[in-house]
C-alpha cells in the first residue's frame, strides 16, 4: 500500500502527526477555529471545537497539553485541577483574541476558591461529567457553564431540570467523546432537543433567582445583599445559600445525609439571605432538627464549606434567633395575624433596656412594636418588622431631685392592685412614657424604672388595667426570672412550682402564668388592692396572719398563696370592716386598728 503524502492525509491525522512527531516545534492550529459564546465554559469550548473539526475522541488534548490517558475526559473539574500552557491551548483552538480568551474561562485558584467567571466558588461545584438543557439548546446549540455547577440541578434562565443521561440508551453524559452537541455521543439516535424536561416550580422565584444570579455569567440582574453581609464575595454567599439549602432538604426528607440542593431549597436558602436578617432567622427556626436551644442548628455543623468570617457572622445571627425561647407576639395587630414566632436572643442593648424598666422583656417588645420607643437593636426591629423613627427612651427625663411629694403609689402596686390577672404592662408603660400618666422617680436610685415610680394617677392606671388586655400571646413562654415578676415570688418558689407539676413543660407560657394567677392569691396583691382602694395597708405578714386566722387554704407547698375564693372572700370582708371603722374615725388606722378588722 502505497503511503499517504501530506496532501492526502486528513484533518484529523495532520493534527495527530503535529503531536506526535517531534520534528514540530510547535502544535499547528485546529483548521476551523472557535469563538467562545456567551455562557461557554472552558470544557465546553474544547468539546465543540474538537467535534466541529472532526475529532472524536478528546485524546489529542491530552496530547496537546502533555498529559496522560484521562478516562473521564476534559470536563469543567478536570481542567480546574491542571495546569497547562494556556498559550498553547489558544493556539490551538485559534480563538480571536488569543490567551485573553482562554484566560477569562480559567478556573485559576484564588484565596477563598476556585474563578468561575469571575467568582470564587468551592472546587467541589464543578463536575465531571456533562449535563444540558434541552429547551436551551432549541434555542442556541450551545453548552453552558453554568450547567456544570453541582448544586444546580436546573438551568438558571429556563428553569428547566437538566438532563445528565441520555433519554434513550440511559448512558452518562460525558466529556470523553466529541460529538454534535444536540446528540448523544453513546448511541447517536437521541436529540436531546426532542426531550425537553420538567420546569421546576418553586413558591419564591425570586428567592431562586437571587441564588443563581450570584453565579451566572448571563445574569442581567445583581443580588443585592443585607449591609452585614456586604463585606464578602459573590462565591462566599453562594456557598452559605447552597450550604442551608442542603440543610433545608436534610430536614424536610429527615435524614442525617446532606444531599444535592433542591430548587425549592434553593429558592428558600436565597429567600432567607435575601431577607437578611428577618427572613433568615424565620427559615432557619423553621428548618431546626431539635428546638432545644441548648443543641447546634444543623447549620450551624455545617459551615465547614463557608469562609471563616461569613461563618462568624452567620453563627452569631444563629445565635440571635435560637439561643433564647420561642416569643409568639403578634408584633402588629390581632388583625394581621394570631401570632408571629419569634425567637429572642441575648441582645445586650435590649437586655439592658429591659432591665433598666425592670420589665421582663417579652412586654418591653410590645413598647417597640406600638412604635411607644425606638428598639435599640434595629436588626432585632428589622425581623419584627418594626420601622424605625420612634422617640428614644430617655430614663433621666423622668428622674426628680425633689423630695417627693405626700400621697404617692407605687406603680406596681397600681397595677397589681387594679387587676388579679392578665395586667397590661405595656399599656401602662406606654401611657407613663408618653405623659399621660405622670410619674415621680426619686434620684438618686438604685432600683429600676418601674420599682422606683411613683405616682398619683392611680385612677387612670385602673382604668387602663380593667378597659385593656394584655397584648402579650397566651402561648409565649417565659423563663424562671420572668415568672418571678409576673408571679411575685422568688425563683427558688418559681421552680418548687415547676417540680411540683403546676406548669405542663420545662417551659412556661403566659397562659400558664395567668390560670395560677386567676386560682390563686397571695398577701402581696391583697396589700396592693388596699392601696388602690384607698386603705392604708398592714404588713404583708400580717395580712397573711389575718388569711390563716380567716381559714383560707393554701397551696400544696404554701408558698404562702391561697386560693383565690378563700382571699377574695377575706378581702372583701376586711375593706367592709375597715370602711366601718373608717367612717366614724379615719381612713387612716393604724396597724393594731387594722390588724383587728383584718381579723
Amino acid at each position: 500500500m502505497t503511503p499517504k503524502t501530506p496532501t492526502q492525509k486528513t484533518v484529523g491525522d495532520a493534527m495527530a502527526l503535529g503531536f506526535e512527531n517531534p520534528d514540530f516545534s510547535k502544535p499547528r492550529a485546529l483548521a476551523i477555529p472557535v469563538q467562545p459564546q456567551p455562557g461557554e465554559g472552558l470544557a465546553d469550548v474544547v468539546f465543540r471545537a474538537c467535534a466541529e473539526n472532526g475529532f472524536h475522541d478528546l485524546w489529542i488534548i491530552n496530547r496537546l497539553l502533555g498529559k496522560q490517558s484521562i478516562k473521564q475526559g476534559w470536563g469543567h473539574s478536570r481542567f480546574a485541577r491542571s495546569d497547562f500552557d494556556v498559550e498553547v491551548l489558544a493556539h490551538f483552538l485559534g480563538v480571536p483574541n488569543g490567551v485573553a480568551d482562554i484566560e477569562r474561562l480559567m478556573y485559576r485558584k484564588g484565596t477563598r476558591g476556585l474563578n468561575f467567571f469571575g467568582v470564587e466558588i468551592s472546587g467541589n461545584e464543578l463536575m465531571a461529567s456533562r449535563r444540558i438543557s434541552a429547551l436551551s439548546l432549541r434555542e442556541r446549540p450551545y453548552a453552558k457553564a453554568i450547567w456544570s455547577i453541582r448544586s444546580l440541578s436546573f438551568d438558571p434562565r429556563t428553569k428547566e431540570r437538566l438532563l445528565d443521561r441520555c433519554p434513550e440508551c440511559s448512558s452518562v453524559l460525558q466529556y470523553r467523546i466529541a460529538g454534535d452537541i444536540c446528540r448523544c455521543t453513546g448511541c447517536g439516535v437521541a436529540d436531546f432537543r426532542d426531550h425537553p424536561q420538567p420546569i421546576v416550580e418553586v413558591e419564591d422565584a425570586e428567592g431562586l433567582d437571587f441564588v443563581t444570579n450570584l453565579i451566572d455569567p448571563e445574569a442581567k440582574t445583581d443580588s443585592t445583599v443585607h449591609d452585614d453581609l456586604k463585606s464578602f464575595g459573590k462565591g462566599e454567599i453562594f456557598t452559605l445559600a447552597t450550604t442551608l439549602a442542603r440543610v433545608i432538604r436534610t430536614e424536610n426528607s429527615g435524614g442525617s445525609r446532606r444531599p444535592s440542593p433542591t430548587a425549592e431549597s434553593l429558592s428558600l436558602a436565597g429567600s432567607a439571605i435575601s431577607g437578611w436578617p428577618k427572613k433568615f432567622g424565620e427559615i432557619v427556626e423553621t428548618y431546626a432538627s431539635s428546638k432545644d436551644p441548648g443543641q447546634n442548628h444543623t447549620l450551624d455543623n455545617s459551615l465547614y464549606g463557608v469562609t471563616a468570617e461569613l461563618r462568624k457572622v452567620v453563627r452569631k445571627e444563629l445565635a440571635t434567633v435560637l439561643s433564647g425561647r420561642t416569643r409568639n407576639y403578634d408584633v402588629k395587630s390581632q388583625a394581621r395575624r394570631a401570632a408571629t414566632h419569634v425567637k429572642f436572643w441575648s441582645s445586650p442593648a435590649i437586655l439592658d433596656q429591659a432591665k433598666k424598666f425592670g420589665l421582663p422583656v417579652i412586654d418591653v417588645l410590645a413598647l417597640y412594636a406600638d412604635r411607644v420607643i425606638e428598639c435599640p437593636d434595629r436588626r432585632y426591629a428589622e425581623r419584627l418588622g418594626i420601622p424605625g423613627g420612634a422617640p428614644h427612651m430617655d430614663f433621666r427625663a423622668f428622674e426628680n431631685h425633689e423630695a417627693p411629694i405626700s400621697g404617692l403609689v407605687s406603680v406596681l402596686d397600681a397595677v397589681w392592685g387594679s387587676k388579679s390577672s392578665r395586667h397590661p404592662w405595656s399599656q401602662v408603660m406606654a401611657e407613663i412614657v408618653r405623659n399621660g400618666i405622670g410619674v415621680n422617680v426619686r434620684a438618686p436610685s438604685s432600683k429600676n424604672f418601674i420599682e422606683s415610680a411613683h405616682t398619683t394617677d392611680v385612677k387612670r392606671i385602673r382604668f387602663i388595667c380593667e378597659t385593656q388586655e394584655t397584648t402579650v400571646d397566651p402561648k409565649a413562654t417565659v423563663n424562671v426570672r420572668e415568672a418571678k415578676f409576673y408571679l411575685r415570688m422568688g425563683t427558688g418558689h418559681v421552680s418548687c412550682l415547676k417540680r411540683q407539676g403546676y406548669f405542663k413543660d420545662d417551659s412556661i407560657t403566659m397562659e400558664e402564668i395567668w390560670q395560677f394567677q386567676e386560682q390563686f392569691i397571695s398577701a402581696f396583691e391583697i396589700r396592693a388592692r388596699l392601696i388602690v382602694a384607698g386603705i392604708q395597708p398592714p404588713t404583708v405578714i400580717r395580712i397573711g396572719l389575718g388569711l390563716k386566722a380567716a381559714g383560707a387554704k393554701r397551696t400544696l407547698l404554701d408558698l404562702h398563696r391561697y386560693h383565690r375564693d378563700d382571699g377574695e372572700q377575706y378581702l372583701f370582708s376586711i375593706i367592709g370592716k375597715v370602711s366601718e371603722i373608717g367612717r366614724s374615725e379615719s381612713k387612716i388606722l393604724s396597724d393594731d386598728m387594722q390588724f383587728q378588722a383584718l381579723r
